[in-house]
């Protein structure tokens, strides 16, 4: 059951850090985007809003649930000790 539950451990970090990576892009591509937009060139605002909904949500979204997760099976695991 335990190795279960570290190689659950195991891929939820991993999809933690890519989830990571893909808000910290939508973040830099934003301030880019701001940025350009101060200057008149707005495509970068145009790519960020389309990719607002479909993209970015969702991963900011699954990020905080993965966070809370991790705490939760972190808890279990000094329950355990």
């Amino acid at each position: 059951m335990d190795s279960k539950v570290g190689l659950a451990k195991e891929w939820l970090d991993k999809f933690l850090v890519l989830n990571f990576f893909l808000v910290v892009a939508g973040a830099l591509l934003f301030l880019i985007s701001v940025i350009f937009s101060l200057n008149g060139v707005d495509i970068f605002y145009r790519v960020f809003q389309l990719l607002w909904f479909p993209l970015f949500i969702p991963v900011i979204s699954i990020f905080f649930t993965a966070v809370l997760i991790e705490i939760v099976f972190t808890a279990i695991n000094k329950r355990k000790e």
